[in-house]
């Protein structure tokens, strides 16, 4: 099956420092008169906002006996998606189970708080989330239109460029009879009663109509030329560069890809030649293995079924019409999917699975950062004197002809997002500064909005000279639905601030091959297809070329630079505490101690079976039918840990990965225009 590759960027200007090994568990404590004290693996039992509860097992020796017990915390979240790691700070004990020892349980409490006050434990990331358990239903869904956009079937090779409505003209610099196309990030030019002009893969393709056919042509006149270089120079546009983040091109020697423009949401279908079919193991499915997209054919109603944005969309042809299918409509069949079918990735859009639990729990968990209070706000710009439109439902204003969303509270209150960080001010256009508290009005803005996406950004507290903040992949267009399965984009069209010098877009959901997978190695992830540009939602990302951008680790607070932003023990000003006098060590089944609810102390021997501690060494199988909630924090802490040690092990390196759904190389993409970007 032809595939998409998805590459996940690793930033390496904020990387955590291998010598450190932050993430091994045990740990031994020396608490002084002749006791130690072993911590296992903290397992997470909830997480609200950055306020996390937390269980862990220990090992206590004294009098050279060895006594098992249990310890619950509360604690303050600073989670680093990019980096694999969730920092556990501001611990308070809150609970010590210590059925026999000489030492009391609240003696021993009051040990272990003087232990880890003000220091820092490490789990990975991927623990975090095995371990919480989500109850579909348990959040507020956001109210999400799901309308087909305009599919488009072609059977070669084939490049979508988007233009947001319909095309607004404008001045080039240098050249004002050259016209070009403001509302797309694609370079479109025109002199009037000649030839449309359009850049793509390092040529220039010609048409006599806007909307084409277009075809290769010889280089145009040399002022088109300096045009284009120095819109590519400023990064105002997207070249369309059609390679690989190796510099290798997407398409064969010789080969030509048709160019399609779209004024209004599309998606592109593509297929190698005619169609052809490969079955589903264990289903009646069948998908098209000459497909970039996730194309499915079920063979009892010989419907086609096709998986963009999270969304489903069935129809009778591939030429259409489309229709959107609910998922917990879909045939029973996609719930069969195997885990280690070529398709697997769609599962996480499926209702009911594993894979669709797993990215409504990931959806849920911040990326976390510590900003300084004296951060300011990159450049805002504006097309002249703001404007200031009402948000429906609000009683709030924002300034829909500016760079950033800034938003009006009051006549004396204006709030602006840039880059996952709030910032306030008395006055619509600064002076900013770093906002500690964010009125509750703004997150009240509805998803019919295009500044829905901001109501994503949370602060999570003030201390000293830094401010915790934090956004989940809401910020980004990540959603939960009404089938608890992850979508991109509110499916509402919204429209933009163009006019022929600025182009401020507004967020998209169709036209960038956006979607969703999951690996049974590395679980879940997200990202676009080849060629988009910027990705249309949030903060500005620029990157040229085929690649895809996994927006579940992307870090957005990398944006502000390493030496203003701390996302971790690794960041700038931030170390790894030495807790007493601690040391690491894998001793022989040394990570096999878990406890659960109930405080209980269980371990998991060589040959999988389970024992309850009821006593200096003396340890009680466990019967089967109590096992499975066991074998589950099992498998999950051997997944976290393994994950988070595979990418430690990782060099700072892109990573392949296959992700359907892309449909091909976009462009026009969403960030461009004359006069800046939203960030």
């Amino acid at each position: 099956m032809q595939k998409l590759i998805l590459i996940i960027l690793f930033v390496s200007q904020i990387s955590i420092a291998q010598d450190k090994a932050p993430a091994v568990w045990p740990r031994e404590f020396d608490l002084g008169s002749q006791k130690k004290i072993t911590i296992y693996q903290p397992q997470v039992d909830s997480l609200k906002g950055d306020a996390l509860t937390v269980q862990s097992a220990f090992k206590l020796n004294e009098d050279k006996k060895d006594v098992y017990g249990s310890f619950s915390l509360k604690s303050k979240a600073l989670i680093s998606k990019d980096q694999g790691v969730v920092t556990i700070r501001d611990i308070v004990v809150t609970d010590v189970q210590l059925p026999q020892g000489k030492t009391s349980p609240q003696t021993l409490k009051e040990d272990i708080q003087v232990l880890l006050k003000g220091k820092e434990l490490q789990v990975p990331y991927q623990t975090l989330v095995n371990n919480l358990n989500i109850q579909i239903g348990e959040e507020a869904r956001p109210q999400l239109k799901n309308e087909p956009p305009h599919f488009i079937y072609t059977k070669r090779p084939s490049i979508l460029i988007m233009i947001s409505g319909d095309p607004v003209w404008g001045e080039s610099k240098g050249a004002k009879e050259v016209k070009r196309v403001m509302n797309t990030s694609a370079l479109i030019l025109n002199e009037k009663d000649k030839d449309y002009y359009l850049w793509a893969l390092g040529q220039w393709f010609t048409a006599k109509q806007l909307m084409g056919p277009y075809k290769l042509d010889k280089e145009p006149s040399s002022k088109l030329v300096m045009i284009k270089d120095e819109l590519v120079k400023e990064k105002k546009i997207d070249p369309i560069a059609g390679k690989t983040a190796e510099g290798k091109s997407v398409y064969p020697p010789g080969e030509v890809p048709d160019i399609i423009l779209s004024t209004k949401p599309a998606e592109l279908l593509q297929s190698s030649g005619e169609p052809k079919f490969q079955a589903v193991q264990g289903t009646g499915l069948l998908y098209m293995s000459n497909s970039p997209n996730s194309i499915f054919m079920d063979s009892k109603s010989q419907d086609y079924f096709v998986l963009v944005t999270g969304r489903w969309f069935s129809s009778q042809s591939l030429a259409g019409p489309w229709r959107f299918v609910e998922g917990t409509k879909l045939p029973a069949d996609f719930k069969k999917i195997p885990v280690t079918s070529p398709v697997a990735e769609v599962l996480v859009s499926v209702p009911g699975t594993p894979q669709a639990k797993e990215g409504q729990i990931v959806s849920s968990i911040p990326q976390m950062a510590q900003v300084k209070k004296d951060l300011k706000p990159k450049p805002i710009e504006c097309d002249g004197k703001q404007k200031w439109e009402s948000i429906t439902g609000t009683d709030l204003k924002y300034a829909p002809n500016c760079n950033t969303p800034i938003i009006q509270v009051t006549d004396k209150q204006f709030y602006a997002v840039q880059d996952g960080v709030w910032f306030v001010s008395s006055a619509g256009l600064g002076p900013w500064n770093v906002a500690t508290v964010v009125p509750e009005q703004i997150y009240k803005i509805p998803s019919s909005s295009p500044l829905y996406y901001v109501t994503y950004v949370h602060i999570y507290g003030a201390s000293g000279d830094y401010v915790t903040v934090g956004y989940t992949p809401g910020y980004h267009g990540t959603y939960v639905s009404a089938d608890g399965t992850i979508v991109y984009g509110t499916g509402y069209f919204y429209p933009s601030y163009v006019t022929d010098a600025y182009w401020y877009p507004a967020p998209s959901t169709y036209g960038y091959g956006a979607g969703y997978g999951w690996d049974y190695g590395a679980g879940f992830y997200m990202g676009f297809a080849w060629g988009s540009w910027m990705y249309p939602w949030g903060g500005g990302y620029c990157c040229y070329g085929g690649i895809y951008v996994d927006i579940d680790v992307r870090n957005t607070y990398t944006n502000w630079g390493r030496h203003t932003v701390i996302t971790g023990s690794g960041g700038r000003g931030v170390t790894v505490n030495k807790i007493g006098d601690q040391k690491f060590y894998r001793a022989h089944g040394s990570g096999e101690i878990y406890t659960a609810h109930d405080g209980q102390v269980y371990r998991r021997t060589g040959k999988g079976e389970w024992q309850r501690n009821v006593g200096p060494g003396t340890w009680d199988p466990v019967q089967k039918p109590d096992t499975p909630q066991l074998e589950q924090m099992h498998q999950s802490r051997e997944m976290g840990n393994r994950q988070y040690d595979a990418q430690r092990s990782r060099p700072q390196a892109d990573i392949n990965r296959n992700l359907h759904g892309g449909g091909g190389m976009r462009a026009g993409g969403f960030r461009g225009g004359g006069g800046g970007f939203r960030r």
